[in-house]
């Protein structure tokens, strides 16, 4: 007879292959309707090289934490949404996810930690410029029709893939560090031709 731990050990395991399995079920889904499904091109709003409408500003150390705010901005410069906070740590990380448009990147940054945090306790960023399923920071004036659904179905893909483990993922994760800074400046995302991040002072 199988023991009682045993047991449940074997359901919980079905039930996490199960979630993941079904994860990847909606990305494959996502991933055909973003990239394989009659979706317009977003080279208008991708950057090809340069600055993010996101940045970074580190107010300081202490002797076991620092403290630093996280600022998303609308294409035309506005505020969009930030957040403030101070953790446990020397450096400050952030995780995001990257979408070639094959003329430029789409950059969603997505969480942010340290080096002593573990990254699945990271502070959630997506939050903060998610706007009835679009994300702000491309969400510009210009865009038609087609180019905010295209960019509506690109960001629940985004969404999805952040909850789960990198090898079962479509798109393309990139971590950026911040460890020597000058207190309360900020620095911008920036991303260059080849998709590498960086941070970069205003």
């Amino acid at each position: 007879m199988r023991p009682a731990g045993g047991g449940r050990a074997l359901v919980m395991a079905a039930s996490i292959l199960a979630v993941l399995a079904a994860a990847f079920a909606v990305v494959i889904f996502l991933s055909f309707a973003v990239f394989g499904g009659p979706t317009t091109r977003l080279s208008r709003v991708a950057v090809r090289e340069g600055r993010l409408p996101v940045t970074v500003t580190v107010f300081g150390r202490s002797v076991d934490t620092v403290s630093a705010r996280v600022s998303f901005y609308l294409p035309n410069g506005e505020l969009a949404g930030m957040v403030e906070r101070s953790w446990a740590g020397w450096e400050i990380r952030v995780d995001s996810i990257l979408v070639s448009t094959g003329s430029g990147w789409l950059v969603f940054p997505f969480r942010a930690y340290t080096d002593e945090t573990a990254a699945n306790r990271g502070v959630d960023l997506i939050r903060h410029y998610d706007r009835d399923g679009i994300p702000v920071l491309y969400d510009a004036p210009t865009l038609d029709g087609n180019e905010r659904t295209a960019l509506s179905r690109l960001f629940a893909l985004v969404k999805t893939e952040r909850w789960m483990p990198p090898f079962l993922g479509t798109l393309l994760r990139r971590t950026v560090t911040i460890r020597s800074f000058e207190s309360g400046l900020e620095y911008h995302l920036y991303v260059s031709k080849d998709g590498a991040l960086s941070l970069t002072a205003n």
